[in-house]
């Protein structure tokens, strides 16, 4: 007998699991200090594409950067998007939806999320990640039920390439590149002195990113690999049940993170000469990024376990950061409009005044503005304003007695 497919709707607070959303949550803080260096300009470029800025708490946070954010950040946001659409997927299977129908829903998500990502590359941040994302959504609708070992056969394929990818990161301390101002190169559009010069110049910031987009899935198809095969073991919804596991991937990702970002960080904190070392150093920062994605979701998914497992409210921490997880999409667009408004020579003009210690600040505290939003959301039962509209798209208007809540 086949069951017929009830009307696709979005998951219920009490439905969702602690740990991904809480990862989600924190991740968007490594997010924030990651992408705020890209708005820094007037300095020469090192390591990581960081200026080379000479105080001592510029060197701590290239030092912090390079150990646990930068190339971990993305990472860890990558797995645990994959993981948000397996279990997306798994919840319609059991509510009887057949495959074509989650396949459209996911269809149409990616869609909207493409034009989402597009919209934020062209109006505010050309770093935009959601449009790559989209894309490798349908790469991940074509493998969600493949067997697990294809997903460990495409992992294996994809990683050496982004392995590579990632030792453009020592470019700049090589000696081989001719790059000399991070603004120059990487967002001309800090430089402008009026906002509608910053937005043409933007457009053909992103638009080479957006031609490249096939290109930067690769990079993001490693992670998001690992979230899949993670998901589908539900290491992150009940990790009780696989606490060995779980704590080996915590220790190994966590140690594998510092362990490979200790080449760059001596370099950012002492001082480097240029060589083509540090394209072998970026490699490594690349590989082990990879893994500190999984050693993180795992690490959340070890706090939260025992709220979780018992069924009781989490901390106030925790629930913070869950209620920006669960707007992630929200927070994200959210410190792009902060950084705008802080950071170009259009706007106050930070960018070329504040070094890379003071853009950590900035972006913690960017990144603390969007987690009280958060909560008062929460507290108000409202879903960000990204996620309602990603989900009416996607959805259609919901009927009057459904549980909404906000999910990303």
């Amino acid at each position: 007998m086949q069951l017929s497919a009830p009307g696709l709707q979005p998951t219920a607070t009490q439905a969702r699991a602690l740990a991904p959303d809480a990862a989600r949550g924190f991740a968007l803080l490594f997010i924030a200090i990651a992408n705020l260096t890209v708005y820094l300009y007037g300095r020469e470029q090192g390591i990581l594409f960081r200026p080379l800025d000479p105080g001592v708490g510029d060197r701590i946070a290239d030092v912090l950067g390079a150990l646990f954010i930068d190339n971990r950040s993305f990472p860890l946001f990558s797995l645990l998007f994959a993981y948000g659409i397996h279990q997306l997927v798994t919840r319609e299977e059991r509510r009887g939806t057949p495959w074509p129908v989650v396949r459209g829903l996911l269809a149409k998500r990616n869609t909207w999320l493409f034009v989402f990502g597009a919209l934020h590359g062209l109006l505010l941040f050309m770093g935009d990640i959601m449009h790559t994302y989209a894309l490798a959504g349908f790469v991940l609708i074509l493998l969600m039920r493949s067997p697990s070992w294809v997903l460990w056969l495409v992992f294996g394929i994809t990683a050496p390439l982004a392995i590579a990818f990632g030792s453009g990161d020592g470019a700049a301390a090589s000696g081989l590149s001719e790059m000399e101002t991070g603004a120059i190169v990487q967002m001309p559009s800090v430089l402008s002195e009026t906002f509608l010069d910053a937005q043409a110049a933007r457009v053909g910031e992103f638009l080479p990113f957006l031609a490249f987009a096939p290109l930067t899935v690769l990079g993001v198809l490693p992670p998001m690999m690992l979230g899949l095969i993670m998901a589908r073991h539900q290491l992150l919804e009940r990790p009780w049940e696989h606490a060995r596991t779980v704590r080996l991937i915590a220790m190994a990702g966590v140690a594998a993170a510092v362990i490979g970002g200790i080449p760059f960080a001596l370099g950012l904190a002492f001082g480097f000469e240029p060589g083509p070392v540090w394209f072998l150093a970026g490699s490594l920062h690349s590989a082990t990024g990879i893994l500190a994605g999984a050693g993180y979701a795992a690490l959340f998914a070890l706090i939260v376990a025992r709220s979780q497992q018992a069924g009781t409210a989490p901390g106030p921490i925790v629930g913070a950061l869950t209620a920006l997880g669960r707007r992630s999409m929200s927070g994200y667009l959210a410190q792009s409009v902060i950084f705008l408004l802080l950071m170009p020579a259009w706007s106050l003009g930070l960018g070329g005044t504040v070094g890379t210690g003071g853009a950590f600040l900035i972006g913690t505290g960017a990144w603390l503005v969007t987690l009280l939003g958060a909560v008062l959301l929460e507290r108000a039962g409202k879903p960000g304003p990204a996620e309602w509209a990603i989900r009416r798209l996607s959805y259609g208007k919901p009927p009057a007695s459904a549980a909404q809540h906000p999910h990303s």
